[in-house]
């Protein structure tokens, strides 16, 4: 279920970027500034992008300095159900998620527990 209060501008947008790659595994981040909230994608780094989505720290830290992130994105190719590696993310980076399964078109999102 998704709780979030996004335009869904964000999503057509997530959903698009999703689609022109639909064999692999996209990312980015949904970010606010001065009231404004953006979607920026960010090039998935891993080798197994079928797969996984990796984010470069460098990208990271200069999306982290500039912008407050609401959320990290990446899409599924296969599937809508979080990873015990995005889990791990997620509370590493203390990070709300959204992810994209593009086969279903379905948007699932993970809130941090805090």
């Amino acid at each position: 279920m998704i709780t979030t209060n996004l335009e869904p501008e964000i999503f057509d947008r997530l959903r698009s970027y999703s689609n022109l790659n639909s064999n692999e595994e996209v990312c980015g981040f949904i970010v606010e500034k001065d009231g404004l909230v953006d979607f920026i994608p960010v090039d998935n780094k891993h080798p197994d992008k079928k797969h996984f989505a990796l984010i470069s720290p460098k990208d990271y830290l200069r999306i982290k300095n500039e912008y407050t992130i609401m959320y990290y994105f990446h899409s599924h190719v296969s599937n809508c159900d979080f990873s015990e590696t995005d889990i791990v993310y997620q509370k590493y980076h203390n990070i709300d998620m959204l992810l994209y399964d593009n086969n279903r078109d379905l948007f699932k999102e993970m809130k941090c527990k805090l």
